[in-house]
């Protein structure tokens, strides 16, 4: 594991003393699964119905990458490095395990379904731009190694895998869920407008 820790130095080299860069990471590193929330809702107001289905299946790929992570957990356990003394954090983070990170896991899992399933290329680009630089984030932040973010891209490769195989059993419920949130949103603009 040495290579993991001299890559993580060499990542977290600088941080909390270059503004900008400190900021950008800590944006990333705590708000990153915000990006692909907010971009589906405002999708969700410009696209086709199968391209929401695209984004509901991409959604619950992500569920699944986290349900992998938690099977992970119970069986492995790696410290975060600020809990084995190799840094400060640039923010406060609860001492728990390290390996994978749940955040590149969500946050790759949508992107690579996007990408590689459906073959969304604009949309699986942005997010898996936003997916590298929270995953860069959360290292140069200082609460996770290199390891954990390649973890978390394995385990979202084979949650995306994983979901691209169900998707065809179930469409009838995405249907079903695409069509009530639809309601649900014409519903609100309905009163927004009022």
């Amino acid at each position: 594991m040495a290579i993991n820790t001299e890559i993580f130095q060499w990542i977290h080299a600088g941080a909390g003393t270059r503004p900008l860069v400190d900021f950008i990471a800590i944006f990333f590193a705590e708000s990153g699964p915000y990006i692909p929330a907010a971009l589906f809702v405002i999708l969700w107001f410009l696209v086709a119905k199968d391209k929401k289905i695209a984004m509901l299946e991409a959604t619950e790929a992500a569920g699944v990458g986290l349900g992998i992570n938690q099977l992970v957990g119970l069986f492995y356990f790696q410290p975060r490095p600020f809990m084995i003394g190799l840094c400060r954090p640039l923010f406060p983070h609860v001492p728990e395990n390290s390996f994978p990170s749940d955040h590149a896991t969500l946050m790759f899992s949508i992107a690579l379904y996007l990408l590689l399933f459906r073959g969304w290329v604009s949309c699986g680009l942005v997010l898996l731009t936003a997916a590298i630089l929270t995953a860069w984030g959360r290292i140069y932040v200082g609460i996770h190694f290199p390891l954990d973010m390649a973890g978390s891209f394995f385990i979202a490769l084979v949650a995306a895998g994983l979901m691209s195989r169900l998707a065809g059993h179930f469409p009838e419920v995405n249907k079903k869920i695409s069509q009530f949130i639809g309601r649900v949103c014409q519903s609100l603009l309905w009163k927004v407008r009022q």
